[in-house]
């Protein structure tokens, strides 16, 4: 786990400030879910995790159409990191045929 606790969850404080009130709540309790299963899903030498939209809608308790709707501005203002990739198999070194979101939290 990135920070290798697993009693408290570690939330930056900047999510509270000035510069992100107009953050809506919605936005903020996906990047306060996403705080949780970074600290969750990352082990030793990683820094991001991988997750769905359908996946993060149950972990959230949200639709699908407001993830994608409301993680775009964490995207946007830099709080969080996005791109799609593979899963590559261990064994055969194949690509997976369908890519996967990956996440890195920024602040």
């Amino acid at each position: 786990m990135k920070h290798h606790n697993t009693h408290f969850l570690q939330l930056s404080r900047k999510l509270f400030t000035e510069e992100f009130e107009s953050l809506p709540y919605q936005s903020k309790w996906i990047f306060t879910v996403m705080n949780e299963l970074e600290q969750r899903f990352t082990g030793k030498g990683e820094d991001f995790f991988y997750r769905s939209d359908l996946d993060l809608s149950e972990d959230c308790g949200l639709s699908e159409r407001t993830i994608r709707r409301y993680k775009k501005p964490l995207i946007e203002l830099g709080l969080v990191q996005h791109w799609n990739m593979h899963f590559i198999n261990s064994e055969t070194k194949k690509k997976s045929e369908h890519k996967i979101s990956a996440y890195r939290i920024l602040t």
